[in-house]
């Protein structure tokens, strides 16, 4: 049954709101303006940031409401909860960035991995939106305020929970964002990252 939970988090994750949301309000297929990923960054640069926003909250709500679901009704009663969790939690990431509905293409799991901040700790979550939104208007570079706020993030968890498998989901989560932001990363060091406004 757990497995099934596993599956249910992907199919959550990979509903591809950033690509809905423009093109059923203006007609943009986000995958053709931009950068061309499927995310709320590339959703303010192609169809504005009121969209953006919007595709923000939700690509973060598809992480967090299934979460929490899953963590206080599904699996409450289940000794191995927070493993469980984890492996749910990088399951709806991975089809955020991965979507089975985009033929397995997507965004960066920035979105997605803030909901699943706040449903493992809303202190952690609170750090990684308060700093990535400070990095981000004042260097108005997304990429960059992602991977320092996953960062700092991460090291919060250490000291805001005690299951070491949360440790390990934060560790895996951050690793990931930097894989998948490795061209961001190489266009940082050149100095010509693309700028979201």
């Amino acid at each position: 049954m757990n497995i099934f939970y596993v599956i249910l988090m992907y199919i959550c994750g990979s509903i591809p709101f950033s690509y809905l949301i423009p093109f059923y309000t203006k007609g943009i297929d986000i995958r053709k303006v931009g950068s061309g990923n499927i995310g709320a960054t590339n959703v303010m640069r192609g169809a504005g940031k009121r969209l953006g926003i919007i595709c923000l909250i939700l690509d973060s709500l598809k992480a967090y409401i299934p979460l929490m679901l899953l963590r206080y009704v599904f699996l409450v009663d289940d000794p191995y909860m927070s493993v469980w969790f984890a492996v749910g939690a990088m399951a709806v990431v991975i089809g955020h960035d991965y979507s089975i509905f985009m033929k397995f293409a997507g965004g960066k799991g920035v979105s997605s991995s803030m909901g699943t901040f706040f449903a493992v700790n809303p202190i952690s979550g609170i750090v990684f939106f308060t700093l990535g939104i400070t990095i981000a208007f004042s260097t108005r570079i997304m990429s960059l305020a992602s991977i320092v706020a996953m960062s700092v993030t991460t090291i919060c968890i250490f000291f805001l929970e005690s299951d070491p498998a949360f440790w390990v989901l934060y560790i895996v989560m951050t690793l990931f964002s930097v894989y998948r932001h490795k061209g961001n990363i190489r266009r940082l060091l050149k100095g010509n990252e693309n700028k979201f406004m």
